[in-house]
């Protein structure tokens, strides 16, 4: 499978979601969707949110209890990103920023890493607390980060480098011990977590804070 396959996962996976509402008919989220701008629907009733058991940066667990009763926008991604990750966390600023303005709630921005092994709780926390003090970050087993990203439809593997050549590997595949750098490839879609805790929308790069924020408003108003 190309990168270039793997990497258009999220979409086919959303139009998967919106050629079942059809089916469905449901009228309500059909209109929905056609109004939004910058996000799919990719809410699902038969396919919950799988069980979370993961460690928040303050070294506290963290379950799905934690994601209901407030809306949250969910981020993958890892703290040695040179270009991905510090741009989605600085359009989630700006997100902050317009949804105050229209006295709008704001979601819990949640990082979570795909790069257990080097991002720290206190990696986390003084990583995305410099691009906002209320954002949130987690982390967990690689194991268990691997499984929980399927149902968000987010892609990655790693690339290693042993100073003289590059080679990529899976997701699910041990990084030798002798491998000192490596990076990650990594889909960089944000998927809207609703207050019953479960996917709701998912936000596709490349992310623009104003329409983001238009399509919000309307899914507020839809929920």
């Amino acid at each position: 499978m190309s990168l270039k396959i793997k990497f258009l996962l999220p979409v086919v996976f959303a139009a998967s979601l919106i050629s079942a509402f059809f089916l469905l008919g449901n009228k309500d989220y059909l209109k929905l969707e056609r109004s939004l701008k910058a996000s799919f629907v990719l809410f699902d009733e038969n396919k919950p949110l799988p069980k979370l058991e993961l460690t928040d940066f303050n070294n506290q667990p963290f379950s799905n209890n934690d994601l209901k009763g407030h809306w949250s926008i969910v981020f993958f991604g890892f703290t040695f990103c040179p270009d991905v990750c510090p741009t989605g966390l600085m359009d989630m600023v700006k997100l902050k920023k317009i949804l105050q303005t229209k006295k709008l709630q704001n979601p819990e921005i949640i990082f979570i890493t795909l790069d257990p092994n080097r991002d720290t709780p206190e990696v986390l926390k003084d990583y995305v607390t410099y691009f906002d003090k209320d954002f949130k970050a987690l982390t967990g087993t690689k194991e268990h980060i691997n499984q929980i990203i399927k149902p968000f439809g987010t892609f990655y593997e790693v690339v290693l480098n042993d100073g003289e050549n590059q080679k990529t590997v899976s997701a699910d595949d041990p990084i030798p011990s002798d491998i000192k750098t490596y990076t990650l490839n990594h889909t960089a879609w944000m998927y809207l977590i609703s207050p019953d805790g479960e996917i709701f929308a998912g936000l596709p790069t490349p992310h623009n804070p104003s329409l983001m924020a238009e399509d919000i408003e309307k899914i507020f108003a839809f929920y």
